[in-house]
């Protein structure tokens, strides 16, 4: 059986740490590690605005990364993140070997 991700877990897993993660969302670096416990307004996990998710998902098209808005509120399956960061690190593989 696998583990389900949380949403700042995929992103960590696909992005970098949550440093980089709460950075990339335009926030101090170290605001991400409150993201992973819950508040009076969101489950742990998932993080307090839609534009912390447009930050991030911009980043990811930037960078060609796997991320969609459903991770980014349903979070993942391990075995999933898994299957597609692979995907994309043999798709990046493949570009830096045909240049």
């Amino acid at each position: 059986m696998s583990s389900h991700l949380t949403p700042l877990q995929v992103c960590e897993r696909m992005i970098g740490s949550v440093e980089d993660v709460a950075r990339i969302c335009g926030t101090d670096r170290k605001a991400g590690y409150h993201w992973r416990h819950a508040s009076q307004t969101r489950s742990a996990g998932d993080f307090p605005s839609a534009r912390h998710l447009r930050f991030l998902l911009g980043h990811a098209a930037k960078i060609g990364a796997p991320l969609t808005a459903d991770h980014l509120v349903w979070g993942a399956t391990e075995v999933e993140i898994n299957a597609l960061m692979a995907k994309w690190h043999k798709q990046r593989a493949a570009q830096v070997a045909a240049q």
